[in-house]
């Protein structure tokens, strides 16, 4: 069960959760659910700090991410209402395709691993 129990990931000193049990507690099973479609997708990101938001915001201005970041406040990440998938282009454009149809918003072709509610 990789990123369903896993604790914490490091990124660049920063510790970003990555449990499914760190988003709102009605997203939590939506999030599970959605999961399961693709156990072996790994969940990288759930919620953030605002100092985490910050550090990947500014990252992506100074173009060393190869993921968009939302500007502190603005991310739902902070607010237990998002989550990070990773897993290959076809597989986050079904498992996208299905958010969507249950009323969740995903990424799409700018940001295909963010998925929200």
């Amino acid at each position: 069960m990789v990123g369903l129990h896993a604790t914490v990931r490091e990124r660049r000193g920063d510790c970003l959760s990555n449990r499914l049990s760190d988003l709102e507690p009605w997203l939590q099973p939506w999030a599970r659910w959605l999961w399961s479609l693709w156990p072996s997708a790994q969940v990288t990101s759930t919620r953030r700090t605002r100092l985490e938001q910050i550090r990947l915001y500014e990252a992506f201005r100074a173009g060393t991410s190869r993921f968009p970041a939302a500007p502190p406040g603005l991310s739902l990440h902070e607010y237990g209402r998002a989550f990070d998938l990773v897993a290959e282009p076809q597989i986050l454009e079904q498992l996208g395709r299905v958010w969507e149809q249950v009323g969740g918003r995903w990424g799409g072709a700018v940001d295909p691993i963010h998925f929200e509610a």
